[in-house]
């Protein structure tokens, strides 16, 4: 008996091994790829004007590049969509779960990069009509957000309404999640700035480069924060 059970330990150490890799690495949602109704168009000067300014502070860090993708729809609307993106993501506060985020989610292990990828992708959107006009926004939000926990729950906010110009964005988490700044005039918080998207185009070499869009998620591999029609620039 005592002969056979190193060997017993070490079929049941393959066993879970392979039931572990099999349950992170099995598909759990598959992406369209063929978006219809959307033309991927390239226009700097449009995305330059509608291009969205941020608050952020020194805790959550600034971004460090902002890439834009466009499309035309079947109305004739332009669809905006703007990626500040940061070289990493860290929750500094205090106690254990943000020390656990930091050594096995954002650092140490770096779950987070084996998920979606190198630094931190954020995903702000506006529909501008054809005459000229901000008719809708969408952007992620922190939901509940409690610093204290292990991570932040993300919230998809779309607002469907016409707006006089692109609203000012705090950023509200230390994942780098938004809320709309409804007080503009207020004094900015300590340690804020103002930080203004100069968007670049986002070439297809860089959203391969950031792994923007995985066809068949597993639990382990994610796509960024996107919408659906940017796919059409990825596979031009």
């Amino acid at each position: 008996m005592s002969i056979r059970m190193p060997y017993l330990f070490v079929l049941l150490m393959g066993a879970g091994i392979a039931s572990f890799a099999f349950y992170v690495n099995t598909t759990v949602r598959v992406l369209e790829e063929n978006i219809p109704g959307f033309t991927s168009i390239r226009d700097d000067e449009l995305a330059r004007q509608f291009a969205p300014t941020l608050i952020s502070n020194s805790n959550f860090g600034f971004p460090h590049a902002c890439y834009y993708r466009a499309a035309r729809d079947s109305d004739g609307n332009i669809h905006l969509a703007y990626h500040p993106v940061w070289e990493y993501e860290r929750n500094e506060s205090s106690g254990i779960m943000p020390f656990l985020s930091r050594i096995l989610y954002t650092g140490g292990l770096s779950i987070q990069r084996i998920m979606f990828g190198k630094g931190d992708v954020e995903v702000i959107s506006a529909i501008i009509s054809p005459k000229g006009q901000i008719i809708g926004i969408q952007y992620e939000r922190p939901k509940d957000y409690n610093p204290a926990t292990f991570t932040v729950a993300h919230q998809i906010v779309k607002l469907t309404k016409t707006f006089p110009r692109m609203p000012l964005f705090r950023v509200a988490s230390w994942n780098h999640l938004f809320e709309i700044e409804t007080d503009e005039k207020k004094p900015l918080p300590k340690n804020s700035k103002l930080w203004k998207c100069e968007p670049e185009y986002f070439t297809e070499e860089l959203w391969n480069e950031y792994t923007m869009v995985r066809f068949k998620e597993t639990r382990l591999r994610k796509s960024r924060a996107h919408l659906p029609w940017e796919r059409i620039g990825a596979s031009q």
